[in-house]
């Protein structure tokens, strides 16, 4: 091994202070620092050193085992990862709305499994997701490097075995992968930003500068070191300040950071760290230590404190984040990281590390999908001629059908079901289409199982204004379930939101009352119109937008305890289906008393 002796080296510490410390700032505030997140970075190159160092001297010894690698990864990451995902789960079931609580069952799942990368891509931009309610967007870049460690230790293995020239394979896979971040982000920054094959190349520059750091002699002279420094942290800083302005990011400029990381990284591992000991000032390592608690709770508590006080003074909501981030960060590493590590990191434990690792992942993904089901009722659009999700209360039988205007009501009709004694079955599908006569359209679905079934009462909700600009398909809907014999109730669509209504905009200083959009207002009355003049002695149409509109003809955004009636634009939140539940459960019984 050439270069400094490997053991502990608080320059590196040092060096994840100034990878946390932007990120922190960015979230804290994007105005603070645009490019803070360029952080993530700097961290994917550290993680590359480290580990192939790691590997490399479990290899020069010969006494390399995958078996204990994973050990140490577990112990390295699993007790603070799963002690942050139970507590934000908690926090999460106090805090947010019942489907906020059910997106976030939904990425448990796959954040314990190491695929909420996968996930958070299908969601959108990770600049553009709700800044309230994704508390585990950050875990997008652990599930990066969790599929990299999966991968990389049989590769070099592999290489150093059966190669001559590892140096050069492993450059050749680096460039490999930064051209196609280079391609990909031009088309798709997304899937670029997200995805380990267009980020592995920043764990593999570290890797290549462990292994070239094994195999050859770096040059190490004074001077080579300090001006490695002085480039080092001239990139970091150019991109923590610029990457923001940067379109397509990560694309070429990801290089800046990245290519800033490896040249600090060149200089600490010189014999003597010389121009870069400024890294291991007590300060900076005492955060580093750290760093790794302190990125796992910090996006959490800023999302949990802005969704619950968005009406709260910003000086307010920035004390507590600053104070509960530092403190859970310090605690979780206290108590939880440095004990668990040490104690899970002992040979004779290997089996109970991947036992409890092993039953976290499934108690986790158990939790998460439990959490999911129950809090946000949306059939599988494959399951609707079985009966969809199913709630056993009573012989008499009501069906729920529609689109993600109908899903908004499923729990709270499930739970008026449960309540009153009546079965009901919710086939309503968020993004789909449940009436005749659209292209894709899900009815032959749903009307064989109201042929099989045959309710006595049919609930329709569905994005009127959006989907229909004729009777005729609801006409149709309407003849078939009236030939089965069962009564039908139509719900119309709330009041849209206006986009100053929401939390993000209350906390930039938006302020009521909030009016509907004209143009929204005029087609959703077009739209009650067209459904008002089907109702008939077997169909009752429901108008909820009086639960919704004010004296003045504002839109009630906030409910009486300081929470949201909506979730978004144009669906309630389960605060507003509470609220609107009322008139429907008046419906119900009536049409299910009729006789």
């Amino acid at each position: 091994m050439r270069g400094r002796p490997w053991g502990y080296w608080p320059e590196i510490d040092g060096l994840r202070a100034l990878a946390i410390l932007p990120v922190f700032l960015f979230h804290l505030e994007p105005r603070l620092l645009g490019g803070g997140f360029v952080g993530v970075d700097v961290f994917f190159v550290i993680s590359g050193f480290l580990i192939t160092t790691i590997l490399l001297e479990d290899f020069a010894a010969g006494g390399f085992q995958l078996s204990g690698f994973y050990q140490r990864r577990i112990a390295r990451i699993a007790p603070a990862f799963f002690f942050v995902l139970a507590a934000t789960l908690v926090a999460g079931r106090l805090l947010y709305s019942a489907q906020d609580f059910a997106s976030l069952g939904s990425n448990t799942i796959f954040a314990a499994a190491s695929v909420i990368n996968v996930k958070l891509l299908l969601q959108g931009s990770y600049f553009k997701l709700s800044r309230d309610a994704q508390p585990l967007l950050h875990y997008w870049s652990l599930s990066v490097e969790e599929q990299f460690y999966l991968l990389f230790p049989s590769a070099l293995w592999v290489v150093l075995r059966w190669t001559r020239r590892p140096l050069l394979w492993i450059a050749l896979a680096a460039a490999a992968s930064y051209a196609a971040c280079i391609a990909i982000s031009a088309r798709s920054p997304s899937a670029a930003f997200y995805l380990l094959p267009t980020r592995a190349w920043e764990l593999l520059l570290g890797a290549l500068l462990a292994l070239a750091r094994s195999r050859t002699t770096l040059m190490a002279n004074g001077r080579a070191v300090g001006a490695a420094t002085v480039a080092g942290v001239a990139l970091l800083g150019v991109a923590v300040v610029r990457a923001g302005a940067w379109p397509d990011f990560p694309g070429w400029r990801a290089a800046v950071p990245a290519g800033g990381a490896a040249l600090i990284l060149y200089a600490v591992q010189a014999r003597e760290a010389g121009p870069a000991a400024w890294l291991g000032a007590r300060a900076l390592t005492w955060i580093g230590r750290r760093s790794y608690s302190l990125y796992l709770w910090h996006w959490p508590v800023f999302s949990f404190v802005d969704y619950s006080l968005y009406a709260a003074p910003a000086s307010l909501r920035l004390a507590l984040k600053l104070g509960l981030s530092l403190a859970a960060a310090a605690a979780t590493y206290t108590l939880f990281e440095r004990p668990l590590r040490s104690w899970l990191n002992a040979p004779r434990r290997r089996r109970l590390a991947f036992g409890a690792f092993a039953a976290a992942v499934m108690a986790a993904g158990g939790i998460g999908m439990a959490v999911r089901s129950a809090n946000y009722l949306s059939a599988n659009p494959r399951c609707l001629a079985r009966g969809g999700i199913a709630i056993d209360g009573g012989v008499k039988s009501v069906v729920l059908i529609g689109d993600s205007q109908g899903a908004m009501y499923g729990r709270r009709l499930a739970a008026l079901a449960r309540a009153r004694g009546f079965s009901l079955n919710v086939l309503s599908a968020a993004a789909g289409d449940e009436l005749p006569g659209r292209s894709g359209s899900k009815w032959p679905a749903v009307e064989a199982y109201l042929r099989a079934r045959r309710p006595k009462v049919v609930v329709i909700a569905e994005a009127w204004s959006a989907k229909y600009v004729d009777a005729a398909p609801l006409r149709q809907a309407l003849a078939s379930i009236g030939a089965l014999g069962a009564r039908t109730i139509l719900i119309e669509q709330p009041p849209v939101a206006p986009p100053q209504a929401t939390r993000e905009a209350i906390r930039a200083g938006a302020v009521g009352p909030f009016y509907e959009p004209p143009r929204d207002r005029a087609a959703r009355l077009a739209a009650d119109r067209l459904v008002r003049s089907l109702a008939g002695p077997k169909v009752q149409v429901i108008d909820i937008a009086p639960v919704f509109v004010g004296p003045s003809g504002s839109v009630k955004v906030i409910a009486g305890d300081g929470r949201l009636n909506y979730h978004d634009a144009d669906h309630l939140s389960d605060e507003g289906a509470a609220a609107a539940v009322p008139l429907i459960a008046s419906a119900v019984e009536r049409t299910l008393a009729a006789p």
